[in-house]
């Protein structure tokens, strides 16, 4: 018969649509470390948000609800997503990085930040592990973990369905249905669909900019055939899609005798989003949300226009000296015609994951295993010069495939040392391909280059962790882990020209490359395409990381449910390879990056008091970074640098609980405060200012020791409030989400058009249910301030200047502002 106890240990079960009162704080039960414990229990900082919350609020993906909780931060950019925990994480522009926030979903490893762009539907509870989590996490959570955890089916059929509508075309379908089908045997499906129709950004022609959609479906199977054995099946698949990324400039060099494509790359043009000022009338003196995307337009035919019409003696643009034309004749004719200038700013991925986990209490003893696999298909689709001119088109492409394998035995609870052995086995096979499509060349033709890097990957570790109940009050816990990470790497760059007469360039559909008359197509034997170009040599490379992985740590009970901890722990993060296609087919040097390492020391209190109405949580850190894993973009180069920075720190204070007065009325509230910066980073790359007030072009390096690291910030509040009332039969709640941010900066170049300033947001709702809590009505306004923070958004890729005293053209991109919608719920 299905249990709602696994072997003696409550099950968390979902929280009530709306609770009744607030009288006493519910308890919340996590598995960070393996063990289902209560929250207050876990000598770790770590944030749980229910399945619920998640819901109510409307986040549909990671992205959304790291805007709610202290010390987490996603961006998203046209080169992937980053997430930080407590300023650190990992740049998603080389394709080949794990993160160092590492994500598990059910206790499976994603490490790719493709994978943070799924769906959060049907969740039981997301828990935000801040700080190194070696043990336990293990893979390359050198900076924390978030995990998330699917509702499971009970001992009684229950579903939802959950409908939103609101601005900007915003609509979410979510629904999910369990319960046993036989005495032994229990089930669980669940779906999703999310749909963004307005992002706040269009192109040049009106063309939205910044749009989703995603959908999502998963099934759970739970069959417990005695009464000591229990096995879960999971199959999930993920379907995301996002048309372009939202950004605009704010900066841009228009004076013809300063406005540059780029000198080292340009053809001759003045900066590209000169020619979407001049030529389009795009304003950047406001945030209006117009984006010049979706390169189509003859940049070399729009630059001679433009200085035809300029008085005379004027300086003209792409010219030498300002007398005349310099490399007008480097830029090819005819490609705004191209598929590959004409394809749209695209996000196009799908996910599959299975998941076998067998659960057997042997005696007093739990084995459990766990079989994985993970795999998505992505293609990208960008348009690196931020511009609406055919200059530069970018493709990616990624296939991964991922499977897992790990064992653990966890013995009693209840005795003197109680421990968790665990073994793990994980192989991965990285396909990606990056093509760079551009009109810049010699002359009468044009250049594609690009690369596939093919990475096959092997983990290997074993963990041990003991707590030792010193006295009822007193327990000591230690742990290691011992890990293996063995990496290979072949990178192929391909590089071909074509001509741009007409009638004079072939196309070939299964590569989606450009062929050059006479240059022979031959089977690649590796790529995920099928084929590729005849390329330069292949740079190959290994990898190997490894290392022991300690922690210990102390609990101490001083009074009844108020427990001070302390622990020590170290993590490492391996090294890998630099995907990173440059023009001419240059190879990356070096091809490698060292390993990652960290060590922390946390101490904390966690307290429950006032009759149960009162949590609170407090932990203090200090985080030490060796090594530290970072990328920067070379405008002048347009190439991206994977390099080890010297060292980093993070430290800090941070605070969270939650506060019950009345049976109607309880007060969440979380924060942070705290400083992460580079320690020592000799080798730091310059900004576009310091650039060319060196000389030294791409060889400018700087130091940047006591600079932050990037989106780093030194405080945050969020406070929750919420509020129960009735009206006749019907029970009414009111809630908010209110998060303050002080400004910081996006990059760590210390350019001022990369800094994200102090902002406000506050979400509100108010539902109203039946005393039966069949269904639920929800009115909700998301950003009431409508400040509409922003991020760094454009690159100064293709948009520079040769005035020496300013920065490069630079840009950003912003929240949707205030919007208003409905909710509704069913239960059944």
């Amino acid at each position: 018969m299905l249990k709602l106890c696994r072997y003696g240990i409550p099950t968390l079960l979902s929280v009530s649509l709306s609770p009744i009162s607030y009288a006493q704080i519910e308890e919340v039960v996590v598995t960070a470390q393996k063990r289902e414990e209560s929250l207050q229990d876990v000598p770790i900082s770590i944030v749980a948000i229910s399945g619920d919350t998640i819901a109510e609020g409307g986040f549909s993906d990671i992205q959304e609800l790291s805007a709610f909780v202290p010390n987490l931060y996603m961006t998203d950019s046209f080169t992937g997503q980053e997430i930080i925990i407590r300023g650190v994480g990992t740049s998603a522009a080389n394709e080949a990085f794990e993160q160092a926030v590492a994500q598990f979903h059910d206790g499976v490893y994603y490490g790719r930040d493709n994978l943070g762009q799924n769906a959060m539907f049907d969740l039981e509870r997301v828990e935000v592990i801040r700080g190194p989590a070696p043990i336990f996490a293990g893979q390359s959570a050198t900076a924390g973990a978030v995990s998330y955890y699917s509702k499971r089916p009970g001992d009684e059929a229950e579903g939802f369905m959950l409908a939103s509508y609101g601005d900007d075309e915003e609509l979410r379908l979510e629904g999910g249905w369990g319960g046993p089908v036989t005495d032994t045997l229990g089930i669980r499906v669940a779906g999703t669909y999310y749909e963004l129709g307005d992002a706040g950004y269009q192109d040049v022609l009106r063309n939205e900019q910044g749009t989703k959609e995603n959908s999502a479906l998963r099934g759970i199977l739970v069959w417990n055939p005695t009464d000591n054995l229990e096995a879960t099946f999971k199959y999930e698949y993920q379907d995301v899609s996002q048309l372009g990324v939202p950004g605009e400039y704010t900066r841009c060099e228009t004076r013809p005798e300063f406005s540059d494509g780029n000198p080292g790359l340009g053809p001759g043009i003045p900066a590209a989003c000169a020619l979407d000022v001049l030529v389009n009338g795009i304003d950047i003196t406001r945030l209006d949300g117009v984006y010049g995307a979706g390169g189509f337009q003859d940049a070399k035919l729009a630059t001679i226009a433009l200085n035809a019409v300029l008085p005379p003696g004027t300086p003209c643009y792409g010219c030498d000296g300002g007398v005349a034309p310099a490399a007008l004749n480097a830029f090819a004719d005819g490609l705004t015609g191209s598929r590959e200038m004409n394809e749209a700013q695209e996000r196009q991925q799908q996910t599959d994951v299975s998941m076998l986990e067998l659960s057997y209490q042997w005696g007093d003893y739990l084995l459990t295993s766990q079989t994985s696999y993970v795999e998505y298909d992505k293609e990208d689709w960008g348009d690196p010069d931020a511009s609406s001119f055919a200059i530069f088109s970018e493709e990616k492409r990624e296939y991964f495939e991922q499977t897992s394998q790990e064992f653990r035995i966890a013995s009693p609870t209840e005795q003197t040392v109680s421990w968790i052995w665990g073994g793990y086995y994980q192989k991965h096979d990285l396909d990606t391909s990056i093509n760079i499509f551009t009109a810049v060349g010699p002359p009468g033709s044009a250049i594609s280059f690009g690369g596939t890097l093919l990475e096959e990957s092997e983990w290997l570790s074993s963990y041990l962790a003991t707590t030792w109940n010193v006295t009822s009050a007193v327990r000591i816990n230690t742990g290691v882990r011992y890990q293996n990470v063995e990496k290979t790497g072949d990178l192929t760059p391909s590089t071909a020209f074509f001509s741009a007469a007409a009638g004079d360039t072939e196309y070939n559909a299964t590569t989606s490359r450009f062929v050059p008359p006479g240059v022979e197509i031959i089977p690649a034997g590796h790529s995920s395409s099928g084929e590729r170009f005849i390329s330069g040599a292949d740079v190959t490379g290994e990898v190997k990381s490894v290392d022991w992985l300690p922690e210990v740590g102390m609990q101490w009970d001083v009074a009844e449910n108020v427990m001070l901890y302390v622990k020590y722990a170290e993590a490492l993060k391996a090294g890998g390879f630099v995907m990173s296609p440059a023009p001419g087919g240059r190879l990356p040097d070096p091809f490698t990056f060292a390993n990652e390492s960290a060590d922390s020391i946390e101490a904390g209190i966690k307290a429950t008091l006032l009759d149960n109405t009162l949590q609170f949580n407090i932990a203090l850190y200090d985080t030490n970074f060796e090594d530290l894993q970072v990328t920067n973009f070379l405008a002048s180069s347009a190439t991206f640098v994977t390099e080890n920075a010297a060292a980093a720190h993070s430290t800090g204070i941070e605070f969270d609980g939650v506060w019950a007065p009345t049976g109607k009325f309880k007060l969440g509230f979380s924060g942070h405060i705290g400083e992460a910066e580079y320690d020592d980073y000799p080798g730091g790359r310059c900004n576009s200012l310091e650039t060319k007030q060196s000389g030294l072009g791409p060889r400018c390096s700087v130091d940047r020791a006591g600079v932050d690291l990037p989106s780093a910030q030194d405080w945050s509040l969020v406070i929750r409030p919420e509020y129960l009332t009735t009206y006749g039969d019907f029970l009414v709640r009111l809630s908010a989400w209110a998060s303050i941010s002080p400004s910081f900066s996006s990059l760590d170049n210390l350019d001022p058009a990369r800094d994200v300033p102090s902002y406000q947001r506050i979400d509100l709702r108010g539902s109203i249910t039946p005393s039966s809590g069949n269904w639920e009505v929800a009115l909700y306004v998301q950003d009431l301030t409508d400040e509409r923070p922003y991020y760094a958004g454009t690159t100064d890729f293709q948009s520079q200047s040769l005035d020496q005293t300013i920065f490069d053209a630079g840009g950003v991109s912003r929240d949707r502002g205030r919007r208003i919608g409905l909710q509704v719920r069913a239960n059944f």
